[in-house]
């Protein structure tokens, strides 16, 4: 900040995101995890606790290659520190019995007015905040400040919409644990 003395006055939400984070597994082909941390959920650690073998392990309990006993206590203790497993044993998080590309396929593409619409402004926004920087950064502080406008800002924004007019229901601190999260898998959990 070059004022010292400038206190901002308005305060905006984070739209601060990781992600997209996948995890794809060697040892399961058909293990693929896709998620993005945000405010509206409560994971810790981003990226670096974000680990394959947390999938893995999950895949194992689903099929009943490992359960909760003392010689799986570390998995399943693992399980349930980041909210895929509650105390009771019950899979708490979103599973798609599937490929992730043909997920992802059915998600329809954004029509190319949006897409002008917030590369402009994304623009804008990116070439103002670049003014800040020595002129040998400008480009990449441009690239960044696009790329993360299009992307994971924008997804936020449109969150905090669909939380406040009703369309999503405040989720639960249970729900946070593995909100904006999904892993592909050829197994769903049992019906219970």
């Amino acid at each position: 900040q070059s004022d010292p003395d400038y206190r901002p006055t308005l305060k905006l939400p984070s739209y601060w995101a990781c992600g997209s984070m996948t995890r794809i597994s060697e040892k399961y082909p058909s293990v693929y995890s896709w998620s993005v941390d945000t405010r509206y959920s409560s994971r810790k650690g981003t990226w670096s606790n974000n680990l394959t073998s947390d999938y893995e392990y999950l895949y194992e309990f689903l099929t009943g290659a490992i359960c909760d006993n003392v010689a799986n206590a570390d998995k399943i203790n693992r399980l349930r520190e980041r909210g895929f497993l509650t105390d009771d044993n019950k899979v708490n998080i979103m599973m798609v019995m599937g490929a992730a590309e043909d997920f992802f396929a059915k998600i329809p593409a954004l029509n190319d007015q949006f897409k002008d619409k917030f590369a402009d402004t994304a623009l804008k926004i990116a070439i103002h905040e670049a003014k800040s920087y020595p002129p040998q950064m400008q480009d990449l502080i441009i690239s960044w400040g696009v790329g993360h406008f299009i992307g994971n800002t924008v997804a936020v924004m449109v969150m905090d919409v669909l939380y406040n007019n009703g369309t999503f229901k405040p989720l639960t601190e249970n729900e946070k644990g593995t909100s904006n999260l999904i892993m592909f898998s050829d197994i769903l959990p049992a019906n219970e």
